[in-house]
């Protein structure tokens, strides 16, 4: 453990919250060094001073004692990616030691790796002010090996291997969806982030190989970032960030993106809020009519789910809602709402006639207060 605390602290891979029990290890051990010949008196008449006793204590609450608070969350993440766009490189930076065997020949992994990393609980200032406590946080990172185009891929080891690799994908809560920068995006990278947005997993992309990137200027970036959102729609909502796990520039980084991941993917609404923003956007923006005239109508709508945040539009015919207008609510609800970045959202629409609104859930009251009742009355449906 200390050989990959050293690692890490030469690789700056990591922020400063990590590696303290490794550091308590430390201070024990150097506590318990003393004089060969005081060492050698203690064992001859098995004495030991106060002094000595309080090293031996604070050496065995350093070794043995569970630093954790009992409440730990477990984060999945899942290294996909292309055959040699880096994703072994970037474990072995983010451990600072050689967990993967890495080489020039695309597909070395074989396998899906596993490895922990562990930061412990903290207290911290939030923006109003107020202070919170983060639990301890195990990072579980699981390197995949890469996926070639599907008819490429042969029944064997390797078929074996991707299917092991998508399927890391559907246990992780986040994805590291890793490019190459030298190469640009491929076919393969677009189905790998149709996958990640079926199966409804948060995701940052990491466009690796940053160093090797030639002639760049002041504009670079922002025509790198415009460039990855036009070539990967289909999740335009995640972020990107430009690194090089051959130097380790930006690596530390990926920690801070894959918690803002987890809190998007895990991040609830209120339904009064939801309704607001959803009456804003039917305003601004009405659901297309068809040909024959046919048009949605928009009642309301409320969250249901999380992992992903999943959103229920009840409308009076689902069919008459486009993938267009889809993408628009979507577009809408992520500019008005703060949140949502890295995560995506699922959308799903019930037909729901007035007749049902009106009647169900007590959304609208059967008459105003003090008015006698004189709304229309609905028998209970046992009754004659």
């Amino acid at each position: 453990m200390e050989h990959v605390f050293d690692g890490i602290v030469e690789k700056k891979s990591a922020d400063g919250r990590f590696g303290t029990k490794v550091k308590e290890l430390k201070a024990a051990k150097d506590a318990l060094k003393g004089n060969d010949e005081e060492m050698e008196f203690f064992r001859e008449y098995n004495f030991m001073p106060n002094d000595a006793k309080e090293r031996l204590e604070m050496a065995k609450a350093a070794f043995f004692d569970d630093d954790s608070d009992g409440d730990e969350e477990e984060i999945n993440v899942a290294i996909i990616g292309r055959p040699n766009v880096g994703k072994s490189s970037l474990l072995n930076n983010l451990f600072g030691s050689q967990r993967a065997i890495v080489s020039n020949v695309a597909g070395t992994t074989r396998d899906s790796i596993d490895a922990i990393m562990e930061r412990p609980a903290y207290d911290y200032i939030d923006e109003d002010g107020v202070q919170q406590h983060q639990k301890t946080t195990i990072y579980k990172f699981v390197d995949t090996a890469g996926i070639r185009r599907k008819n490429k891929v042969e029944f064997g080891p390797e078929f074996f291997m991707v299917n092991r690799a998508l399927r890391a994908i559907r246990r992780a809560d986040v994805v590291l969806l890793v490019l190459d920068a030298t190469s640009g995006i491929a076919e393969q990278d677009r189905v790998l982030a149709q996958k990640i947005a079926d199966d409804g997993r948060a995701c940052v992309v990491l466009c690796n190989k940053w160093d090797a990137v030639m002639n760049k200027d002041s504009t670079t970036y922002d025509k790198s970032v415009k460039y990855v959102r036009e070539e990967l729609p289909q999740i335009r909502w995640a972020p990107i960030l430009f690194l090089s796990a051959q130097t380790g520039q930006r690596v530390k980084k990926i920690y801070e993106n894959v918690d803002d991941a987890v809190k998007a993917h895990r991040r609830r609404i209120s339904t009064s809020v939801l309704n607001e923003v959803l009456r804003d956007a039917v305003l601004w923006q009405p659901p297309p009519a068809k040909r024959s005239g046919a048009q949605a109508k928009i009642y309301y709508c409320n969250q249901v789910s999380t992992r992903p945040p999943t959103i229920v539009v009840f409308v009076n015919d689902p069919s008459l809602i486009s993938d267009n207008y889809r993408r628009y609510l979507d577009r809408k609800f992520r500019e008005s709402i703060d949140g949502f970045d890295a995560s995506p959202i699922r959308w799903i629409f019930r037909g729901k006639r007035v007749r049902d609104i009106e009647r169900g859930g007590g959304r609208k009251m059967n008459g105003n207060p003090g008015d006698g009742g004189s709304g229309k009355a609905y028998p209970f449906p046992h009754a004659n």
